[in-house]
């Protein structure tokens, strides 16, 4: 039986290669592709509504002014039984652990050969999660860190990752700026960083 996938990614012609690429191995079948947020749920809606879903969906984590990160909470509450693969130039620790928080069965950076890709999809297809090797020794260092964290520090460090800004921090959490600005110092210190714009560098590309 084929494994039918998805593509979700806003550059067109990567978008394109994704889908070749995987689509020369008989086992695949590719379902659609869509290049940003609203366009991949209505697509995935229409697939549903004819018993169609992929057993896996490819994901970019930032589609222009979108987040991957956020489809990927919408199609783990709305359609759960699809399996999600990070694919992603951003592949730093910060990033990569958020993925998978967020419910990302693997995640393979753009830069791996293109035979990583296809391994992993069939390694989450068996029930597995799989992460490219070469991120996964950077992930241990990153939790350590993250750990060093008090629990309202965490949740905002999560927030920049995903390029938040004060405001929209502010907005998702409930707080005041000023205390915003105490606990960003904080975070700052704690991970030798001196603004959102470093962190996102440091743990988030």
């Amino acid at each position: 039986m084929q494994t039918k996938f998805f593509v979700v990614e806003d550059h067109t012609i990567t978008n394109l290669g994704i889908r070749q690429l995987i689509s020369e191995h008989e086992d695949f079948l590719c379902l659609g592709a869509a290049s940003e947020k609203s366009e991949a749920l209505q697509k995935l809606y229409e697939l549903s509504g004819q018993n169609e879903l992929p057993d896996i969906l490819i994901l970019d984590l930032f589609l222009g002014e979108e987040s991957g990160l956020d489809l990927m909470r919408l199609v783990r509450e709305i359609f759960p039984s699809i399996k999600i693969l990070v694919y992603s130039m951003y592949a730093k620790s910060g990033i990569v652990s958020l993925a998978l928080e967020y419910g990302a069965a693997g995640f393979v950076s753009k830069s791996a050969p293109e035979s990583e890709l296809i391994l992993a999809i069939e390694k989450i297809i068996s029930g597995e999660t799989f992460v490219q090797q070469t991120l996964v020794a950077p992930l241990f260092s990153y939790r350590t860190m993250f750990d060093g964290l008090t629990k309202q520090e965490q949740k905002i460090f999560k927030k920049i990752l995903e390029r938040k800004s004060n405001a929209q921090i502010v907005k998702d959490l409930n707080i005041v700026p000023r205390s915003l600005e105490n606990y960003l110092s904080r975070i700052y210190a704690k991970t030798g960083c001196k603004n959102h714009e470093e962190v996102i560098l440091k743990f988030g590309e």
